[in-house]
């Protein structure tokens, strides 16, 4: 009888392991993302920003900025679920050898807005809604010395192409 129980057991352990990993959020919610946008530095440059989708639960986005007067800077985002299922926020850019993502993990989508958190906590991403169609983005990072650095940008919604 307890073999029955303990088998029992470990069937059902092994059948949920799989729905203990992170169900796919409804991003539906996450229409607010899609366009063009540009913010512009306190020195004048602009950043250009474009998110597309949602489908099927994922969001991309890709970023560009200048880099001196004669390179640019890249970044793409990938909004949605890892290799392992887990859903979040890839990033890599232009800087990194080989394509390196970094991976955030969801924390929460709410209407208009969506927050990425590492396990540790010393990474935050947020994007969220502004008025006229932009987008804001706050990134918080905790060092190693218990400090929070903060980068906030502002992405006005650029006119549609004619």
């Amino acid at each position: 009888m307890i073999k029955t129980i303990l088998a029992a057991s470990a069937a059902a352990a092994m059948l949920t392991g799989g729905a203990m990993a992170q169900t796919t959020p409804d991003t539906s919610s996450l229409t607010w993302m899609e366009g063009a946008r540009v913010h512009t530095n306190a020195n004048g440059s602009k950043v250009f920003e474009a998110f597309i989708g949602p489908l099927n639960g994922v969001v991309t986005g890709t970023a560009l900025a200048g880099a001196g007067t004669s390179a640019a800077y890249t970044e793409y985002h990938r909004i949605g679920p890892n290799a392992e299922g887990v859903y979040g926020l890839a990033v890599t850019n232009s800087t990194r050898k080989n394509e390196v993502w970094n991976f955030t993990p969801l924390k929460t989508i709410e209407p208009g807005r969506i927050t990425f958190q590492a396990a540790d906590g010393k990474l935050t991403i947020v994007y969220y809604s502004e008025a006229g169609g932009g987008i804001g983005s706050r990134v918080d990072r905790i060092g190693a010395d218990g400090k929070t650095t903060t980068q906030e940008w502002h992405f006005k919604a650029l006119p549609a192409p004619k």
